[in-house]
């Protein structure tokens, strides 16, 4: 067990080590060298993810293969998405993001204490679409397999699949909200959502659908200006959303497929499952 534990926490710490290691590098560069260049960067300063993702995603790939001997596209469970589970995947993450935008438009985040959240969502949106449109790829497809395919596999090799969830969960609000409540709040119960697409249907696809879904959603909504007038219809329109999110869920887990065997991928031979 405790050889287990050492090689969970050895890949985690790798995992995260690389991701943030070149996302500093990244944002040192572009912030002294391309960013004072066009107030272009300014407008479309998610430029830097869609950067970090490119050179991102080979060096996690890398790494993982000659360090850990571990490939990532097996590791992470890139494999066929029935039509089925894709639907659902792409309803939840509408409603998602519909629930997202309703909520952004409450008072509470009107005001200074709400800043964060909508500088947030300004930060993402504000982009031209074709920047927006790469970054919604590159960046959702990078993302899950770092936060589902692997660090949530990791987790599963030594804890149960609730806890490896919620562990998950956990770090994906704190990484990328660096502790802010609400932001850690909203990205922790988003990440669940999508750690169960995952489990349920075996595939890196469903929560990759999810997300795209639900930020394809947010930026339609946030650049038409639609206005929802009154905490009586934003409520609604939430609680709609949750219904809607609630109810497909639902329905989705009675399409999961068994839960795979992921210990031949991310542990030496003759280490048993837990």
């Amino acid at each position: 067990m405790l050889k287990r534990v050492g090689l969970m926490l050895v890949s985690v710490l790798l995992i995260v080590g690389i991701y943030f290691a070149w996302f500093y590098t990244i944002n040192h560069l572009f912030f002294t060298y391309l960013y004072p260049l066009s107030p272009w960067f300014e407008r479309n300063t998610l430029f830097i993810i869609i950067l970090n993702d490119i050179v991102g995603f080979p060096l996690m790939a890398l790494a993982l293969w000659f360090l850990l001997r571990k490939p990532i596209f097996k590791v992470a469970r890139y494999q066929r998405l029935g039509a089925i589970p894709a639907a659902y995947a792409c309803v939840i993450g509408a409603a998602a993001g519909i629930f997202t935008i309703a909520f952004s438009m409450l008072p509470t985040f009107r005001g200074p204490e709400g800043s964060t959240f909508i500088v947030l969502l300004d930060y993402i949106n504000r982009a031209e679409w074709y920047v927006f449109l790469a970054f919604l790829l590159l960046g959702n497809i990078y993302k899950e397999t770092l936060f589902r395919g692997l660090l949530l596999n990791e987790f599963r090799t030594v804890f149960p699949v609730w806890l490896a969830i919620v562990l998950q969960g956990i770090m994906y609000g704190i990484l990328f909200f660096q502790g802010d409540p609400v932001l850690s709040l909203y990205g922790f119960l988003g990440a669940v959502i999508f750690a169960l697409l995952y489990v349920w249907f075996d595939s890196i696809w469903a929560p990759v659908i999810a997300q795209i879904a639900c930020q394809g959603v947010q930026y339609v909504m946030w650049n038409s200006n639609l206005k929802l007038p009154g905490l009586t219809l934003q409520i609604t329109v939430m609680a709609v959303s949750i219904l809607i999110i609630g109810v497909c869920m639902r329905y989705a887990r009675r399409h999961r497929k068994a839960s795979p065997s992921i210990i031949s991928y991310t542990q030496p031979k003759g280490v048993q499952a837990p």
